[in-house]
C-alpha cells in the first residue's frame, strides 16, 4: 500500500467517524475528549473555591472498530467546590471542530463530587457545516486526574491538570 493510500484510507476513516447528520435524521453516539485543564482557582470561603477555566484535547467518536479521533473540543468551565461536604457544581459551553471543519457548540451543567468529577447534561446550541441547524442532548460526564488536581486546589492556578470528557448516548438531529 503506498503513503498515498494509507493517507487516503486513514482520512476517510476519520470522516466516517464523525457523524454527518441528515435532515431529520437522529443519531446516537457515544464520544469522549482527553483534555487539559488550564485556569484560575480562587478561595471564596474557608472551605468554597471557585475554579474558572478552560478544557481542550482531541475529540474522540466510539465506532464498531474502537475510537476515532473525528476533531477537537475546547470548554470553558466555572466550577465551584465545597470542601466540608466535597460536592462540586459546574457549568460552561463547549466548542467542537471537525477536521472537515464544521463546528458545533453547546452549554453544559453537572454535578458531583471534589477529586472525582461531574455527571449532567449537554445540550447543542448551533453549529456549521453540516452542523448547520442540528441539535442534540447527551449525557455529559467530567473525571479530572484526581492526583494532578489535588495538588493545585489550593494554589492560584490550575495548570494542566488531565482528564476526560464523556458525551454519553449523544442523540444528535439534523434540522
Amino acid at each position: 500500500m503506498t503513503i498515498f493510500s494509507r493517507a487516503l484510507a486513514g482520512a476517510l476513516v476519520l470522516l466516517a467517524a464523525a457523524p454527518a447528520v441528515a435532515q431529520d435524521e437522529t443519531q446516537t453516539f457515544n464520544a469522549f475528549a482527553v483534555v487539559l485543564a488550564n485556569g484560575t482557582v480562587v478561595r471564596a470561603a474557608e472551605k468554597q473555591l471557585v475554579v474558572a477555566g478552560n478544557l481542550a484535547g482531541p475529540m474522540f467518536i466510539e465506532t464498531d472498530e474502537g475510537p476515532q479521533q473525528a476533531g477537537r473540543v475546547g470548554c470553558a468551565l466555572s466550577s465551584k467546590i465545597d470542601q466540608a461536604s466535597r460536592k462540586t457544581s459546574a457549568a460552561g459551553a463547549c466548542t467542537f471542530t471537525a477536521y472537515d471543519g464544521a463546528t458545533a457548540w453547546g452549554e453544559w451543567e453537572c454535578a458531583g463530587y471534589e477529586l472525582v468529577g461531574c455527571r449532567g447534561t449537554f445540550r447543542l446550541t448551533g453549529g456549521t457545516g453540516r452542523f448547520e441547524g442540528a441539535s442534540g442532548e447527551s449525557t455529559l460526564i467530567w473525571r479530572p486526574t484526581a492526583y494532578e488536581l489535588r495538588k493545585q486546589l489550593d494554589g492560584m492556578a490550575l495548570d494542566n491538570a488531565s482528564g476526560i470528557v464523556l458525551w454519553r448516548d449523544f442523540k444528535l438531529k439534523g434540522k
